[in-house]
């Protein structure tokens, strides 16, 4: 019995270490989006302020959130502030792509220029 279960073990901990290397032969690269914000504005399903870009030459922009805490409704003056701060300003995204087609893009950071 205490061979048999000492195999057992052995056997685990050899597919657990297997798993571990394929797991870290998977290389994500780290990847950089320049664009101006085209727009800002409240967006209110989420409750938050957010900048949308211009679009890449594949057709794909960034929403991004400005603000932090979300509201019930929008402050036009608010509203107003933000978007003499960000649009037309270009944005530095840095991102991750997803490994597999159902995770989304990891944002690493943002920083306006």
């Amino acid at each position: 019995m205490k061979k048999y279960t000492v195999t057992l073990m052995v056997f685990v901990l050899s597919l657990m270490m297997s798993g571990v290397s394929m797991a870290n032969g998977v290389n994500q690269e780290a990847k950089q989006a320049t664009m101006k914000v085209e727009k800002v504005y409240y967006m209110k399903g989420s409750g938050y302020y957010v900048a949308h870009t211009t679009k890449d030459q594949d057709g794909r922009f960034w929403v991004l959130q400005v603000t932090d805490i979300a509201t019930t409704k929008e402050d036009k003056s608010f509203t107003n502030v933000l978007r003499k701060q960000y649009q037309g300003k270009q944005v530095i995204v840095t991102y991750v792509e997803p490994i597999d087609v159902d995770e989304e893009v990891e944002i690493w950071s943002v920083k306006v220029k």
